[in-house]
This record gives structure tokens, C-alpha cells and sequence, in this order.
């Protein structure tokens, strides 16, 4: 199959900034995109005029522009998941007081599809569309738990674990302890890994096809995070999970598998 060139340096151009997380200079993204500077140039020029790259007069650097954001609200306010999930999160929110999240994996991540935060939780950096490992959130290994042992080692056996914290996962055999501690438990555990002052509890949803299709989980100030508060999160996220993984036909009565 033959790419269209410009085109496929469009979509590197959004990818390449979304994951740096900060603007870039037209330098900068074609040394990125390994593509001649005036070419670049071009495209990017193209982009700011439509709409989806704003330029920096002062600093020469591009960013994600607001026909970005317009086009990817439209996808999630379109996606049935977003939509079927969406009132359990309010309600999860409601319940605890904390922030919900619902994530899906993406090839060897997790990327965050929607988010209700609670007026007096703590606000998280987590951003609808972000894409993170897998290890480093409780989403992501949530679903890496729910997975056979076969399918974790192909994602995770020669992963780079970058640490985000002390308490990041630093290790494939460390990974293979928590996640069958997982298994045991329950429900996935991220305590400080990624951000210093969260604490955040996960759990999979399912599929008719017997799948975990996505993840949900509850995010909250690591010092207030209680055993108490933890056990009674535990209890509303399964009940949540759930019932979620009936209503899209999942027809066994655990969330994770012993085999």
C-alpha cells in the first residue's frame, strides 16, 4: 500500500507534538520528522491556516490548535463507549468524591477517553487523549492483568521502564509480581507511580467477546487515600465495572481470571 507522503507528515506532525507536551520550533519537528526544513515548513504553514497548529510570533514554536480539540471532541462525543460509560463516572464521582477516569488501550498504551472530576479532588496532569505506558498508571495495568500471561509478555517483555517516580515499576519481573498481586486482589493499584500525590484505584471492563475493551478508575490525594476510603472505592469501582461489562454482553461474574 503506497502512503501519501504529505499526508502521512501530517499526522507525524500531530503525534510528535501531542507527545511532547510542549511547543516546537519548525527545526525542531522536521530533525523530528527526518524531512527537509522548507518541506516542513510548508506543511506546517498549511496547518496553522486550517486551524489545527497555532504559531508562537515571539517564541518561532507550533502547538495543537482548537480545530484539533473541535475534531477530537466530536470522535469521543461520538464514540458509544464515551457515551455508554460517561453516566457511570458521574456516578463514581458522586459516590466518592474523587476524580473517574476511562481509558482504552491503543497498541502497547493506554489512552485516557474521558473524565469527571470532582469539585474538591485533586486535579490530575491526566488530559483526555493522553497516551501513557501501560506500567505506569492503574489503568494500564488493570488491563494488563486482565490479559494472559502470553499477550503481557509480548507488550511488556523489552519495554523501557521510565521512571516517573520513586515508586514507578522499574522492571518487566517486578511488573509480573504486581500484576499477578492484581489478579489476587481484585483491582489495580497506582500508588504515587506516576504523579508524586496520587493514589489511584483501576479496574477492567469487558466485552461480549470476553475482552477487556477498557479500564475505569478512581484517582485521589495520595495522603487521603485511607484503607478505609480505599475498600468502600474497591467495592463502587467492581460494582460499576460490572455492571458496565454485562450491559456490553461479558458473561462471567469476576473482573480478573485465575486460571
Amino acid at each position: 500500500m503506497k502512503l501519501n507522503k504529505s499526508a502521512s507528515r501530517v499526522m507525524d506532525i500531530l503525534t510528535i507534538l501531542s507527545s511532547a507536551n510542549e511547543p516546537l520550533s519548525v527545526s525542531e519537528l522536521s530533525r523530528e520528522l527526518k524531512a527537509p526544513k522548507s518541506s516542513t515548513f510548508e506543511i506546517l504553514t498549511t496547518m496553522v491556516v486550517k486551524g489545527f497548529l497555532e504559531f508562537d510570533e515571539v517564541q518561532k514554536t507550533y502547538k495543537p490548535g482548537i480545530k484539533l480539540f473541535e475534531v477530537g471532541t466530536s470522535y469521543l462525543n461520538n464514540t458509544d463507549l464515551t457515551k455508554e460509560v460517561r453516566p457511570y463516572l458521574e456516578s463514581l464521582v458522586k459516590a466518592t468524591g474523587e476524580t473517574a477516569f476511562l481509558a482504552i488501550p491503543i497498541d502497547e498504551d493506554i489512552v485516557y477517553l474521558d473524565k469527571v472530576e470532582a469539585p474538591s479532588s485533586i486535579r490530575t496532569t491526566a488530559t483526555l487523549g493522553m497516551r501513557l505506558p501501560m506500567y505506569l498508571t492503574g489503568l494500564g495495568k488493570a488491563l494488563l492483568a486482565a490479559y494472559p500471561d502470553q499477550k503481557v509478555e509480548e507488550i511488556m517483555l523489552n519495554k523501557n521502564f521510565t521512571p516517573m517516580t520513586s515508586n514507578t515499576i522499574s522492571d518487566y519481573e517486578s511488573l509480573k509480581v504486581n500484576l499477578e498481586q492484581i489478579r489476587q486482589r481484585g483491582y489495580a493499584i497506582d500508588n504515587r507511580e506516576r504523579e508524586e500525590d496520587v493514589f489511584c484505584i483501576a479496574v477492567p471492563i469487558w466485552d461480549y467477546s470476553n475482552q477487556p475493551i477498557a479500564a475505569i478508575s478512581i484517582a485521589g490525594l495520595a495522603t487521603r487515600m485511607t484503607e478505609k476510603s480505599a475498600k468502600e472505592y474497591v467495592v463502587y469501582l467492581t460494582d460499576v465495572a460490572m455492571s458496565l461489562s454485562k450491559r456490553f454482553g461479558y458473561k462471567y461474574d469476576q473482573l480478573f481470571r485465575i486460571e
